[in-house]
């Protein structure tokens, strides 16, 4: 299991990356920006729904921005809720990750979004204390 990145949900993605660009040694072209469909039919727990995501490594830390591009999915009732933000921290846990999950739920923690496609999983573990852990199997990729 290894840290992958810090996700953070946005109202507007253009604008966090301008705010991040703002940073010395931060630059526009740093980001990888793509809109992600999470279908219905792939969710296993929490709904589905449209996302702008944008990584870069910041500094040495992956940065992940989370904008929501629907009213209905988990990740926008998130923001209407919390706001803009930390969101999650993630990890990539390509051998042990139900190890991973079991660990938080057997601490009070509870599986809050859960997302399986063409092998890939990644599941949300909030826990007692209100924190969510992002445990995903594969990396897809990792920012320079």
């Amino acid at each position: 299991m290894y840290f992958w990145h810090t996700g953070l949900l946005t109202g507007d993605a253009d604008k966090m990356i301008g705010d991040f660009c703002n940073l010395p040694g931060v630059g526009r072209g740093d980001w990888k920006i793509r809109d992600a469909v999470f279908p219905p039919d792939k969710m296993v727990t929490g709904s589905g729904g449209e996302l702008r995501v944008a990584y870069a490594r910041v500094n040495g830390v992956v940065v992940e921005l989370l904008q929501p591009l629907d009213a209905t999915s988990y990740h926008a009732a998130e923001f209407r809720k919390k706001g803009p933000g930390l969101h999650h921290i993630a990890y990539v846990c390509p051998d042990d990750q139900d190890e991973a999950v079991m660990s938080l739920l057997e601490h009070g923690g509870k599986i809050v979004w859960e997302f399986q496609n063409e092998g890939e999983r990644a599941v949300y573990v909030e826990t007692a204390d209100g924190m969510i852990f992002e445990l995903i199997n594969t990396c897809p990729f990792m920012p320079e």
